[in-house]
């Protein structure tokens, strides 16, 4: 994707890159200061992601941003590093309206898109693979009785673990990469320090499982996130390779979604706080 013509014009962010917001910290480095603005337009959304379609009369809030000098063709690189140029396009608007600025705007966003009615901000911290799948997932753990030898207990558990990295891998699409490399970005993950700090918290011992395809060793220790978000990904990929042949693995399944839910919600939580 090609940078803006005009790279020293302030970004005008409502999605993703807004403070607070999942990609923020990609560019704050670079962040000279930001204010609430607002642009006329309407919000749509695909997968999740905020599209922005300019004119009309209705208001879109956001944040204009403003990069330090000499650093706005490094920050315009880090926004396009998630390559969106399947869902954005480069283009200039006016924000309050009277300071022009570049903003990515929805690309084809006639197709697959629902419209945000009545919506003048968006904000990823509502999406529902953040709230009511993890509610969900929880209820799920809270308010089932398990037995080891029961495959509805086991089937609610693989549902459960199913959901749980469908949110995760949301979340890493939002965070990191806009595109297909689902595994790349998963396991970006784990260079959060909140990730590397939640499994310490939640982790307290090593467990080792194999691949139901072709028997490589996973390692799960709680001084290892590298490792460790991969030993979740492979529970995760038995679960679907294995179906109900893995009820021999009920409690490693059970283990995992405990751990992993709480890990995930402290990264959430931890990722969503409002940066300066």
């Amino acid at each position: 994707m090609n940078r803006p013509d005009n790279l020293l014009l302030p970004f005008f962010a409502y999605g993703i890159f807004k403070p607070g917001q999942l990609c923020f910290p990609r560019i704050k480095e670079f962040v000279k200061e930001y204010k609430e603005s607002y642009v006329k337009g309407n919000l749509k959304e695909r997968d999740g992601i905020p599209l922005l379609n300019s004119g009309g009369s209705s208001k879109v809030k956001g944040y204009l941003i403003y990069f330090h000098s000499g650093k706005e063709d490094e920050a315009y690189r880090r926004i396009i590093e998630i390559e969106p140029d399947e869902v954005y396009k480069w283009d200039k608007v006016l924000i309050d309206e009277k300071i022009e600025a570049n903003v990515l705007l929805g690309r084809r966003d006639n197709r697959g898109a629902s419209d945000l009615e009545h919506i003048e901000e968006w904000d990823g911290r509502s999406d529902p693979f953040f709230t009511s799948a993890l509610e969900e997932v929880e209820d799920i753990l809270n308010n089932n009785p398990y037995f080891s030898w029961d495959y509805r207990s086991l089937f609610r558990l693989q549902m459960a673990y199913t959901l749980l990295w469908s949110a995760i891998e949301r979340y890493a699409g939002l965070r990191y990469h806009l595109g297909k490399r689902v595994n790349e970005k998963v396991y970006q993950i784990a260079y959060e320090k909140s990730f590397a700090d939640a499994l310490k918290k939640h982790v307290k011992q090593k467990r080792v499982i194999y691949s139901a395809v072709d028997l490589e060793k996973y390692i799960l220790d709680p001084e290892a996130p590298s490792k460790s978000i991969k030993y979740y990904y492979q529970v995760r990929s038995n679960v679907v390779h294995r179906g109900k042949s893995v009820v021999r693995d009920f409690d490693t399944i059970k283990s995992s979604l405990e751990e992993l839910l709480a890990i995930f919600k402290d990264v959430i939580q931890e990722a969503f706080k409002k940066e300066g």
